[in-house]
């Protein structure tokens, strides 16, 4: 069966004790991003002795910092430190795209933003995609995965007497007294 979901509208999202706005992934953004980590694949000299794991990373952040630019519309609560030993609340930092490329160039922020916005999207898509799960669990848990198939038994089997082991003793079942026995009697 193919399920059709109709977009949802930008997302407003915890990052780092800020919150962004964020445009829900959808496939033309997936496909840009796409685009932009092949050009760094394209533009990496094979013989500079990086591995293909090292490739691959470079290539999974061009594609997280293309979503990231590209889904991020607004943020409230981020603030512009003077530097490293700055406490204060610092000043606000109006959204914009070079504002949001100043954040990203931090490792740290650019992690926060990956985690909160990419990873979830690629998980989920995961999900759906992994083998032997056709159909994934619906929002409300009554999707086709969810649902018991023809196979499962809806009562125990009927117990035949007999058969089988018996009944182990439990705290309900009492032993039977045994007599005493007389000392010196024979």
């Amino acid at each position: 069966m193919l399920l059709v979901r109709k977009p949802q509208g930008p997302v407003w999202t915890p990052v780092m004790g800020a919150e962004v706005l964020f445009a829900p992934i959808d496939r033309s953004m997936l496909m840009r991003a796409r685009r932009a980590a092949r050009t760094v694949s394209a533009s990496e000299p094979d013989d500079d002795g990086n591995s293909a794991l090292d490739m691959l990373e470079e290539m999974g952040d061009a594609m997280s910092r293309a979503l990231i630019t590209e889904g991020a519309q607004d943020w409230r609560g981020v603030c512009l430190m003077a530097d490293e030993s700055d406490d204060g609340a610092g000043e606000s930092l109006a959204f914009s795209a070079d504002n949001l490329a100043m954040a990203l160039a931090d490792p740290v922020t650019f992690e926060a933003f990956d985690a909160a916005y990419v990873v979830p999207f690629v998980t989920a898509e995961r999900e759906r995609e992994e083998p032997g799960n056709a159909f994934a669990a619906s929002p409300n848990g009554t999707g086709a995965a969810a649902m018991p198939d023809s196979d499962t038994a809806s009562k125990p089997a009927p117990r035949k007497r007999g058969a089988g082991a018996t009944n182990a003793r439990t705290s309900s079942t009492s032993r039977k007294r045994n007599p005493k026995k007389v000392s010196g009697a024979s």
